[in-house]
């Protein structure tokens, strides 16, 4: 059940909360909520947590294992674009 509760806005705040909340078709009160949850959820997906990225590839996807070929792989970028900046410097491409 919903409490309700005072919040003290100067009158310049006041009427940017009036008007943000009239350009998103709510009152003060319903845009307040909204700022609140997403604050929340902003604070939430930072915290750490991997639990929300497990099984984000899907059921069945294969496993991955960048960490232990990490280096392998930065430097097979950073070769590829060494080559391909030596590549445009000389016309060769």
């Amino acid at each position: 059940m919903a409490k309700p509760t005072n919040v003290l806005l100067s009158p310049a705040l006041r009427a940017v909360a009036k008007r943000r909340a009239n350009e998103r078709g709510l009152s003060v009160s319903a845009y307040i909520r909204e700022l609140i949850r997403s604050d929340d959820e902003a604070t939430s997906a930072t915290s750490g947590e991997i639990a929300p990225l497990i099984g984000m590839l899907g059921t069945g996807a294969e496993p991955t294992d960048i960490a232990r070929h990490k280096h392998e792989m930065v430097q097979q970028a950073f070769s590829q674009d060494l080559d391909s900046k030596r590549r445009a410097r000389t016309g060769h491409e």
